[in-house]
Order: structure tokens, then sequence, then C-alpha cells
């Protein structure tokens, strides 16, 4: 017997944007993510994991399920996602991955840096201050290589690791719990 493969949708796990230091001027970036880092191959944010918001995953989607944000992140729609992952393989920074769409709860930030640095080039990164992981009462979130990470398997989506973030970094994708 086949085991049939769940449906899964994108995130961006990136809540930056606009809200991450800058290394170049966006009026200056022209193209999409792939263009813009093969013209600046050092990159155009302090925060080398952030989301470049310039449209590459965007342009990837057939069903329109992706835009760019009011903060310049790319933002996915659940209601228009089929789960193809066309996204994940344009995005040139690998900030797109697939979930299943009943896990609602989800960190959504990517930087490596520990604490200060993080703080130092984003405004919404995570810190890796580990209440996520205290308070969880599933043990399903752990902070692994300084962000915070998701077991789908263990989460029961009670929502205590989003309303505990002191840094908004952990999002409930159905709003019922609010952050900080």
């Amino acid at each position: 017997m086949e085991k049939k493969r769940k449906k899964r949708r994108a995130v961006v796990y990136c809540r930056g944007g606009v809200r991450a230091n800058s290394k170049v001027e966006r009026s200056l970036l022209d193209g999409d993510c792939s263009q813009a880092l093969a013209k600046y191959p050092e990159g155009i944010l302090e925060c080398e994991r952030g989301c470049l918001g310039l449209g590459s995953c965007v342009n990837s989607c057939r069903l329109k399920a992706i835009q760019i944000n009011s903060y310049g992140v790319a933002e996915v729609d659940p209601g228009k996602c089929v789960g193809c992952g066309l996204c994940v393989k344009a995005c040139p920074k690998g900030l797109i991955g697939m979930i299943l769409p009943e896990n609602t709860i989800m960190p959504r930030c990517s930087n490596l840096d520990q604490g200060p640095a993080a703080r130092k080039v984003c405004a919404v990164s995570c810190i890796a201050c580990r209440i996520c992981e205290k308070n969880c009462p599933a043990d399903a979130i752990m902070v692994i290589e300084n962000h915070a990470v998701i077991n789908e398997e263990r989460c029961i989506a009670c929502g205590m690791c989003a309303v505990k973030c002191p840094r908004g970094v952990i999002i409930d994708s159905d709003g019922i719990f609010t952050t900080v």
C-alpha cells in the first residue's frame, strides 16, 4: 500500500524586511532577489538570513499566493497556497519552508546570530532567549542555531510560545494568539 503524502503549505521564515538594517540603499535595487544577490554578493542586508523582499518567490508562484507585505517581506496567503514548492526553490536565501496546514504556530526568523548581534541587525529577530522553550507545555519548541524551531509533530498549537515571545517572532497564523 502506498503511503499518502500530506498536503503542505509554504511559510516564510522572516519578518524583518525594512526592519532589518540595509547595507545597500533600497532605491538602488532593481530586479528580483536572485539578481540583487548577483549584483551584491556580500548581501544587501546586515541580517545575512533576512528576506530581501524583491519578489523571486512572488514571480515563481503561479497562483499569486505570495505577496510582498508593507514591511518588505514575502508573505504567503494560506488560503491560496497549494503547496507546490516553487517558491521554496525560487528563494535564493532558503527562507521558505513547507509546513502542514494545521500547524498555525510558527517562528518567523532564521537569523543565526546570538542575542545582541541579532538585535543589532534586525528589530524583530529571534534573540535566542529560550522563553518559548521554557513555556511550551509540549516540549515542541527548541532554540537551534540561535533561533526558535518547532517540532510539528509535538506542537499542540496552544500558542503559549507566541504569547510569551518578547520579540514577536513566533506567529499564530490564525490570529488567535497575539504577541506582546
